[in-house]
């Protein structure tokens, strides 16, 4: 053989392995017994980061009222603000640290920050101490097992990936079901201190056995994932605009439904149960997002639930002033509006693949936490300048419907690059 043919054949092999270091390698088979396990432990971790998230409500009311009473509302809010913005913030960096050390290291050090923020938050004394360790420090811990948690189940699974990431999610419905009541009662006996540090128990022994099981099943291509580029891409813009508006508009119903409800003489114990319907509609209503998905498609399922979220919540919350309506609005809201968790993993997933699902959860969770930062304080802030001075709920209700409408807008913006850059899909297709 001449140098030349050497140099030539030389030559095409360098390229071809160019080339496959863009190709996903199988390290596993898909939808294997090992892909169940996965799916279980993300439920489980889930049900304890975001229970604990959950939960914080319960927190608030005694912070509120017997450690800070002359604090006003808004300051505490800030601890469940932070909690919330850096964990949907910080899981922009959970991409390239499962690219960098893998899935199972990132879930324990996340499952080891949450438990020592837990642990430093029963001993502060300050609220800025509490702003700092259960809401910021806790927020990173949760960021790390979060969106891993939310995105591994889709790659380890490819017959059934919207049920096995319908019941994956559905535990943080469950665990705000769960740890809601459980935070309540320890609160009653125990104290809020003891109640941090059992806590911190509980997601040391949960989430640090689940996190465990936790491995990649398609190999990281070389050089990494663009971080860039997914976040350049038109398609995940629009995830990210649903996102946003989501998060913008989406806890209108669970602050101040019970509110409302108290406004037509409920007692507390009433107004309260409906976050527990909210929770238990959210908890099923995951896993049958999952038969929507494959049966009219993920991005017209989603764009679908929202739409008839925004008219539920304009219409029964401007307009209908009943106990009987208020708790179906909460079954049925929750049940739709969890979609968005159940379903986007899945979106994402057949737009970027197994390899860059994780980091593109992580860009499209830096949109929901800007939402979370603006809709929060807004919500706040417009119900009491327009709603509480008048007893009713019209500017809030507008604001819900406004916030939702525009989330299902975005995903129709999605599937329309979709069709445009795919001659074979049309307006009615399966997407």
């Amino acid at each position: 053989m001449t140098n030349s043919a050497l140099h030539t054949e030389a030559a095409l092999e360098d390229q071809l392995e160019k080339n496959s270091a863009h190709l996903p390698v199988e390290l596993t088979p898909a939808d294997s017994g090992y892909a169940w396990v996965i799916v279980i432990c993300a439920a489980f971790n889930l049900m304890c980061t975001l229970g604990v998230v959950n939960s914080f409500g319960v927190f608030s009311t005694y912070y509120i009222n017997y450690i800070y009473p002359s604090v006003s509302a808004a300051s505490i809010a800030w601890v469940g603000t932070t909690m919330s913005l850096f964990m949907l913030g910080g899981a922009i960096a959970t991409g390239p640290l499962t690219d960098r050390f893998g899935f199972r290291l990132v879930s324990l050090a996340g499952t080891v920050i949450c438990c020592v923020a837990l642990l430093l938050a029963s001993f502060t004394s300050a609220l800025w101490q509490l702003v700092l360790t259960q809401g910021i420090m806790f927020g990173i811990g949760a960021a790390c097992i979060f969106s891993p948690s939310v995105s591994l189940p889709a790659q380890w699974h490819e017959k059934r990936r919207p049920l096995a990431t319908g019941i994956a999610v559905a535990g943080s419905g469950a665990g705000g079901m769960i740890f809601t009541v459980a935070t309540q009662n320890m609160m009653d006996t125990i104290g809020h201190k003891w109640t941090l540090r059992a806590l911190a128990l509980i997601l040391l022994c949960v989430s640090g056995t689940a996190g465990m099981f936790y491995k990649r099943r398609v190999s990281v291509p070389r050089g990494g994932i663009s971080l860039g580029a997914i976040a350049r891409d038109p398609r995940l813009i629009a995830i990210g605009m649903a996102g946003f508006m989501v998060n913008v508009s989406y806890f209108v119903p669970w602050f101040y439904l019970p509110t409302a409800a108290l406004k037509i003489g409920q007692t507390k114990q009433a107004a309260n149960n409906l976050i527990l319907y909210m929770n238990a509609g959210s908890t099923v209503g995951r896993i049958l997002a999952a038969y929507a998905a494959m049966l009219l498609g993920p991005i017209n399922s989603i764009a679908i639930a929202y739409v008839i979220c925004s008219v539920l919540v304009l219409v029964v919350m401007l307009a209908v002033k009943s106990m009987t309506a208020y708790i179906i609005l909460a079954v049925i809201y929750g049940g739709l509006s969890a979609s968005f968790i159940s379903i986007t993993p899945l979106v994402l997933t057949n737009i970027f693949g197994t390899q860059a699902v994780t980091t593109a959860m992580g860009i499209m969770n830096m949109w929901c936490a800007i939402g979370v930062l603006i809709g929060n304080p807004s919500q706040g802030a417009i119900y009491q300048r327009f709603d509480r001075p008048h007893n009713e709920f019209t500017a809030m209700s507008i604001w819900g419907f406004t916030g939702l409408l525009l989330a299902a807008c975005s995903y129709l913006l999605l599937k329309a690059i979709i069709i445009r850059n795919s001659p074979r899909q049309h307006l009615w297709s399966k997407l």
